[in-house]
């Protein structure tokens, strides 16, 4: 924690969030728009980083890893910055792996390209959801409880998770049947998409402000 408190003086871990977010959009855009027949009712976010249907796939792929590792450089200092708030130490850990485990997913859904390595992708990406909506109602109950942090910032928290779970409860029934809810799915996912990317900014912007 050391090195890292070193990096925090000199860059405040709040930016990261931020032009992790960049990054992320820097890639997105230009995938977006080379992309052959792109819908957000058809075209997952996955499809993207697939060779077969995207000529910018690498590029994209890159800078969602890269994304990945900034939003892992945010969280450390998202934990700090509750702890020293007075959050419960031992629910700020909890939160940190499940944080860092999904961002965790963020690096295997960027590394294994659904087309080259569908089950690593698959598996990559339930691990990316399932701690993602954990650590959202982590987050929201340790907030919840700082003096400093308003209620609609806890709330905030359970609406991105909202999000969450709608795309994961789309991929059950799309997983059971190939031909169901596919185009709510894709929508979900790309709903789901903005929702983390806001989460990050917000927060990020958030303790930049509160001090």
């Amino acid at each position: 924690m050391e090195k890292l408190n070193k990096i925090y003086e000199k860059i405040h871990s709040s930016y990261f969030a931020i032009i992790g977010v960049i990054i992320f959009m820097i890639g997105l855009i230009p995938a977006i728009l080379v992309h052959p027949d792109f819908s957000f009712l058809s075209t997952f976010i996955s499809n993207l980083g697939e060779p077969s249907s995207n000529d910018l796939w690498i590029y994209f792929n890159v800078l969602w890893f890269i994304t990945g590792i900034f939003m892992i450089f945010f969280i450390f200092g998202f934990t700090q910055y509750l702890q020293q708030k007075g959050a419960y130490i031992l629910g700020t850990w909890i939160m940190l792996i499940f944080s860092v485990l999904s961002a965790g997913g963020i690096l295997g859904l960027a590394i294994f390209n659904a087309e080259d390595a569908y089950k690593m992708h698959y598996i990559s990406e339930l691990i990316f959801f399932f701690t993602g909506i954990l650590y959202l109602f982590g987050y929201a109950a340790l907030e919840n409880k700082i003096s400093d942090f308003p209620k609609w910032q806890a709330i905030f928290n359970i609406i991105v998770a909202f999000f969450f779970i709608i795309y994961l409860i789309l991929l059950i029934v799309n997983r059971i049947n190939e031909d169901v809810a596919v185009e709510a799915r894709t929508l979900a996912e790309w709903l789901f998409l903005f929702a983390n990317l806001t989460w990050f900014v917000e927060n990020g912007v958030f303790i930049l402000k509160i001090k």
